[in-house]
């Protein structure tokens, strides 16, 4: 219960209402999501977690299950996180399905992203706002109970959430989407590595210097995003920038789940799985496996864990291991089941190491952390260990929350910061560009307004690898021609931008290897002064207008955002539809 305060007690405004500040960040996982908050401008002010969840019978955990059921209409329900019962049709992974042209592993079991979808009651990006707005809502709920309700309602809000680092952009926009749905507006997107980096840097007893560098491997349930981080200062707040560009891959926690279901179906053989997987002995077992024995396991093959399959009836195979609906595992199952996620987790890891080494000369890498669900591993903290023996492997003791509280901590002033980050792809657009017989031979061309020869080329505004300052705004210039007559509608244009993965950016789109559209740009451009445009007259003297515009680029949030500009000056309005 919550004491109340004398006026004179209240926390009051130094400057106006809105120097108050409660900053709440949102881990939406695959697996398990979590709330962090913190008010922003009281003194020695942390990150706190949200411990207390409706349906956890007691037990203070950082995180719940990233799970929803909803009940069959008339009489429907909706539950979430622990509240969905073993024997309720819950929907998890829906943080996957915003991004359903993911690839996956080959060792993971095979599904259809397209069929999953059209099997679910609602849109992934639906669901996934029904579940955020219910876990926004009863985090607000229990961070009323640590302030009086007078100085709640006078802080401002300001809303973080994280997203892999690798996610494309499409998933990040979807994200947005569903938070905007949950009412969660604005809000900021932050890559989970970097809020992992900051907060793991802040409070690990790790001495660092300037100079020094570091990867970050955020191992969830199901991504792995992994950043590298060179120090570049350390007093009076921490500031880092990215060496390299991000990496990641689908080898999170969820597929030791879907592994361990693959074992035991072989265990079993078809004819008993197959009525198992529908019983709540199955979902007794998979809880069992996912909160205890994968937990537990450290790689010793002399390690025993027996799962529980109670009421099964299952045929006894004593020779392996399976007497009375029980299994005894081994350390070598486990290790079959582990084996594969942790290799390429370490491969991950390496190719994060070396980038850095590439890109610093002369210079190692300090320290890996481990973050993240899958990064609390024992097992994988061993494994670890053994590869890379000269550097120092670091798992702070609160690695499932580190990606939150570090969401919170990117919000409050004087903290830690990330300067710059180190572009994962090539960004641009195709463009009308003036013909050279000596650099475009061989290329289909076409006659411009002007008369002149053109060709199509590639125009990119950001280079893979690249290293772009956080407050850096890109700006991209565009020019139409319109005809003396033209209408309004007119003024609209529609300009498709690409990503492209090629270690070199290609010069003609024809010869990408790795190119895809990113997005499709709407510049309504209907309420700028005619006197923006340029009058122009053809070779056969036919008048015409040329309007230019520049397409104004910011990436100062995991995702890109865009304005446009004429003549230096912000002017018409832009949308931005992704693929």
């Amino acid at each position: 219960m919550v004491r109340k305060l004398k006026d004179e007690q209240m926390p009051r405004p130094t400057m106006s209402e809105s120097d108050e500040k409660l900053v709440i960040a949102l881990d939406f996982g695959t697996t398990y999501s979590g709330v962090a908050f913190c008010f922003a401008n009281q003194d020695n002010t942390k990150p706190a977690a949200i411990m207390d969840w409706p349906g956890d019978h007691g037990i203070s955990v950082p995180k719940i299950p990233t799970v929803v059921a909803y009940g069959k209409q008339p009489h429907g329900f909706f539950k979430w996180g622990a509240s969905v019962a073993e024997l309720d049709t819950g929907i998890i992974g829906i943080k996957l399905l915003l991004d359903p042209e993911q690839e996956r592993p080959t060792y993971l079991p095979s599904t259809n992203a397209q069929r999953d979808i059209r099997m679910l009651p609602k849109q992934p990006v639906e669901i996934a706002a029904d579940f955020m707005g219910a876990i926004y809502k009863h985090a607000l709920d229990e961070i009323s109970k640590t302030v009086p309700k007078a100085y709640m309602d006078l802080c401002s809000k300001e809303f973080v959430l994280s997203v892999p680092a690798v996610w494309s952009d499409a998933a990040k926009n979807a994200t947005l989407l569903a938070a905007k749905r949950a009412g969660i507006h604005p809000v900021t997107l932050i890559k989970e590595p970097e809020a992992a980096a900051l907060h793991t840097v802040k409070t690990l007893d790790f001495s660092i210097k300037k100079g020094d560098a570091f990867v970050v491997c955020d191992a969830g349930g199901g991504t792995v995003d992994l950043i590298s981080y060179e120090v570049h200062q350390v007093v009076p707040n921490l500031q880092v920038k990215e060496i390299v560009p991000g990496t990641g891959g689908m080898a999170g926690s969820m597929g030791l789940n879907q592994r361990f279901a693959q074992a035991v179906q072989n265990l079993i053989g078809d004819e008993q799985w197959f009525p198992l997987k529908k019983s709540k002995a199955w979902a007794i077992a998979q809880r069992q496996f996912d909160q205890e024995v994968k937990k537990a396991f450290r790689g010793d093959p002399d390690e025993e864990y027996f799962v529980n399959f109670p009421m099964a009836d299952l045929e006894d195979d004593p020779q392996s291991g399976l007497v009375s609906n029980t299994w005894r595992m081994t350390g070598s199952d486990l290790a079959r089941i582990f084996n594969p996620l942790i290799e390429d987790v370490l491969k991950l890891i390496e190719l994060q190491v070396q980038a850095s080494k590439l890109k610093r000369p002369g210079t190692g890498v300090s320290g890996i952390m481990l973050v993240g669900g899958f990064g609390s591993s024992r097992y994988l903290m061993l494994r670890a260990k053994s590869r890379f023996p000269d550097i120092q492997v670091l798992q702070p003791q609160d690695a499932w929350a580190a990606i939150v509280k570090g969401a919170v901590l990117s919000k409050i002033p004087g903290q830690a910061s990330v300067m710059s980050t180190s572009s994962t792809k090539h960004y641009g657009t195709s463009m009308d560009a003036l013909y050279s017989s000596a650099k475009d031979w061989g290329q289909p061309t076409f006659i411009r307004r002007d008369g002149s020869t053109g060709v199509e080329k590639m125009a990119w505004f950001i280079n893979k690898g690249e290293d772009i300052q956080r407050d850096h705004k890109i700006k991209f210039s565009f020019f139409r021609t319109l005809e003396k007559g033209y209408t309004n509608p007119e003024l609209i244009f529609r300009d498709k931008l690409y990503e492209c993965q090629d270690s070199l950016a290609p010069i003609y789109p024809s010869a990408a290897r790795n190119m895809r559209e990113n997005c499709s740009v709407r510049a309504d451009l209907t309420s700028i002064p005619k006197s923006y445009l340029i009058k122009k007259k053809d070779p056969h003297g036919v008048a015409y207008y040329e309007v230019h515009y520049n397409l104004v680029i910011s990436l100062e949030s995991a995702i890109m955002t865009f304005s446009l500009e004429v003549d230096g000056k912000t002017m018409g309005s832009v949308n931005v539809d992704y693929k």
